[in-house]
């Protein structure tokens, strides 16, 4: 097994343009497509150009240090085994320094994990939870690909996962960053029961919610998925409407457009098999920009069977 060392500390990027957003498929679904294929036809090779192991040491070195993640440069940070200068208080100047000492380890890290490596603790072990099912892949049917957002309750607010942007007060309610053209899982835990997660127009305000391209949109139960598309709003809001202060701001954008923090995320890939069709699910996770557009940084998982299928349809 991959140690969290070998895999999470390696999470960086610089932003490659594929062209206009409306054009073509999004690269985190074409992602989802060519690894779910890989498992399908049992070909490692395109699996592993969609990995973290794919980019050379320039790659990693540029990705690394240019990364607009405030989470992944603390991590960094707080491996520094030096002290640093009493001068340096913030966290900018504090990471030029961290970057420069601590890349190359980071590298290192990396670069042990052969092809064959990865192969035998990241690929194959899908495999054999699959066949462990039964799973026939020629005749699955490729459900959805969605970004996957855990949601909890804490201090009387919704907490979606997600990394703080470079220089973020972390104090205030974290601003959701979601792509057009994308499509979102948000799954409530159960510590927001009876808390109604909604999406509308105004931070408060239940009688103007936005419901286009959203199913459960404050429903109070089940999981919440969206899709924003060319005709949604730049920004919308996220709250509670039973508590106030319990959300915050959704910035809807174009996925060329990389004003926006690059967050680590995990993709849910849903398929389906059998007769009656059962839904089977895989985790590919860690996902971020690099410069060869977007890697998975951790080893997938499967989920196997699951019945929270809200929004989909079996063929």
């Amino acid at each position: 097994m991959f140690s969290k060392r070998l895999w999470t500390l390696l999470l960086f990027p610089i932003f490659y343009c594929f062209g206009f957003a409306h054009a073509q498929l999004h690269p985190k679904e074409a992602l989802g497509r060519i690894v779910f294929d890989s498992f399908r036809y049992n070909n490692f090779k395109p699996f592993f150009e969609r990995s973290i192991f794919a980019l050379t040491e320039q790659e990693f070195k540029s990705f690394l240090y240019g990364i607009r993640n405030q989470s992944i440069r603390n991590e960094l940070i707080a491996l520094h085994r030096q002290p640093f200068p009493e001068n340096l208080i913030t966290a900018s100047s504090k990471w030029e320094i961290a970057f420069q000492h601590n890349w190359r380890r980071q590298w290192r890290h990396l670069s042990r994990n052969s092809p064959n490596l990865v192969r035998e603790q990241s690929f194959l072990p899908i495999l054999r939870e699959a066949h462990g099912y039964q799973i026939q892949w020629e005749t699955v049917k490729l459900m959805a690909i969605e970004e996957l957002l855990p949601v909890t309750w804490k201090n009387g607010r919704f907490v979606v996962k997600g990394d703080a942007d470079v220089d973020e007060d972390t104090s205030i309610p974290r601003t959701l960053h979601m792509d057009r053209n994308l499509s979102y899982r948000l799954r409530l835990d159960n510590l927001t029961y009876s808390k109604a997660f909604m999406i509308g127009f105004h931070p408060e305000d239940s009688e103007k919610t936005y419901d286009r391209g959203i199913v459960g949109n404050g429903s109070g139960q089940g999981d919440v998925v969206v899709r924003f598309d060319q005709s949604s709003p730049n920004r919308l809001h996220y709250f509670c409407p039973d508590q106030v202060g319990a959300g915050g701001n959704i910035m809807i954008r174009n996925y060329s457009d990389f004003d926006k923090p690059n967050q680590r995320s995990d993709l849910l890939l849903t398929f389906s098999y059998g007769e009656p069709r059962q839904a089977y699910q895989i985790l590919i996770r860690e996902i971020l920009w690099t410069p060869k557009g977007p890697l998975f940084c951790e080893k997938p998982q499967w989920l196997g069977e699951t019945y929270s299928t809200r929004g989909l349809k079996f063929e």
